[in-house]
């Protein structure tokens, strides 16, 4: 049957024109190009937040954290100087000991 077939002169013609034709199509037609989303900076703005915020939350801690230690300090300087004045106090006159006792602090 292929003999046959080969055997009429148009019909390889016919087949390597429509083969050209079809290849000529599938090169000349543009390819879809992907769609691409366009780039979203909101993902790096909240991280830029959120760096900025932990660093100042490190910052307010460490503040915080000094001020606390420095409020300690004051009330053991504040008790040692009262436990100093109350145990001086039998070298006061009543006068002195009652203006002591209402100039302590607690």
């Amino acid at each position: 049957m292929l003999k046959r077939f080969l055997k009429h002169p148009v019909l390889p013609w016919v087949l390597v024109t429509l083969l050209a034709i079809l290849l000529i199509i599938k090169l000349t037609t543009p390819t879809p190009r992907p769609v691409v989303p366009p780039v979203d900076n909101r993902i790096d703005s909240l991280s830029h937040v959120v760096d900025s915020l932990n660093a100042s939350y490190a910052k307010l801690k460490h503040d915080y954290d000094s001020a606390q230690a420095n409020v300690k300090i004051e009330i053991q300087y504040i008790q040692i100087k009262n436990a100093k004045d109350i145990s001086n106090i039998h070298n006061l006159t009543l006068d002195q000991r009652d203006s002591m006792w209402s100039t302590l602090n607690p």
